[in-house]
């Protein structure tokens, strides 16, 4: 869809007079009618909801072998598929530059806990777009996303623990009436290697005895004791996946940590939880920049 003719123009503007800063804004002929849920996919789905919420998105625009990111909103998505954002009042060059060019910029938003990204290039660009009686945006138009990615967002930052890293996890299977604090019987621990970790849960290659799988399931009680350079504290957790195919005799899986204690040990653990991961995650910054890959 292109530019609309001038004596349109206007008469568009003056339609659209009365449609309120939530709703679809832009012209009848360009309002695209939502296609039936059932229809749509997951990711098209996140789209048109972002659009009908006029969602905040982050806009990248590629200059010079590098990224300029603007702040943005969706505003409308026209019948083609293309989509209505507001524009960058201080990117005019660069923008202008990249419709000749037909050169994919970046978009990116969150909708619930999934960040979802795309690539499209600009098509057009208006510098006044009649929002509502008294509004007007600088807006610009881009093509429909022809691959977009979500990616689920975790709620707890987790770090990747090279193998000359000073630190270690045992892990025990144990009763569920037992207390935390008994030492367990040596034929309760499972082999265990440490892969991540963060302040809620961490990965493991698992190992079992005598070329078996190790015997853990998901049901399991865990008694988890991380040792960070000689200082040791305990903690419970529970087996939540085992991930890829089973290598006998090991298993890579993920145990997730029991909520901790709202008393002052139960603060310590998170506090220390919380340094392991800050000192591996500036660690695995100063390895990018070095151009190290981890052990």
């Amino acid at each position: 869809m292109g530019l609309l003719p001038e004596h349109e123009s206007q008469r568009h503007e003056a339609d659209v007079a009365s449609w309120p800063l939530g709703e679809n804004p832009m012209p009848r002929r360009q309002v695209c009618c939502l296609r039936a849920s059932e229809l749509m996919t997951d990711h098209e789905r996140m789209i048109a909801d972002a659009i009908l919420r006029n969602s905040g998105l982050v806009l990248s625009l590629p200059s010079a072998g590098m990224l300029r990111h603007c702040k943005s909103r969706f505003l409308a998505e026209c019948e083609d598929g293309s989509i209505w954002i507001e524009g960058a009042p201080g990117e005019r060059l660069l923008i202008a530059e990249l419709i000749g060019l037909k050169r994919p910029s970046g978009i990116s938003f969150k909708n619930g806990a999934h960040k979802v990204m795309f690539a499209a290039p600009i098509l057009e660009h208006r510098e006044r777009l009649q929002i509502n009686t008294d509004m007007v945006v600088e807006a610009i138009r881009i093509a429909k996303p022809e691959q977009v990615k979500a990616v689920q967002r975790r709620n707890n930052y987790r770090v990747a623990v090279p193998g000359d890293a000073a630190l270690r996890v045992r892990v025990w299977r144990i009763a569920e009436r037992t207390y935390l604090g008994d030492r367990p019987m040596a034929a309760q621990e499972i082999k265990a290697t440490l892969k991540d970790i963060s302040t809620g849960g961490l990965g493991a290659t698992l190992v079992g005895e005598e070329n078996q799988p190790p015997r853990i399931s998901t049901v399991d009680r865990l008694r988890l004791e991380i040792d960070a350079e000689g200082v040791k504290f305990l903690l419970e957790g529970q087996m939540i996946y085992p991930t890829g195919k089973v290598v006998t005799p090991a298993i890579c899986a993920g145990i997730q940590f029991k909520a901790m204690e709202r008393n002052l040990e139960g603060r310590k653990i998170i506090a220390a939880l919380t340094r392991i991961v800050g000192e591996l995650q500036r660690a695995e910054a100063r390895r990018y920049r070095l151009g190290i890959t981890a052990a």
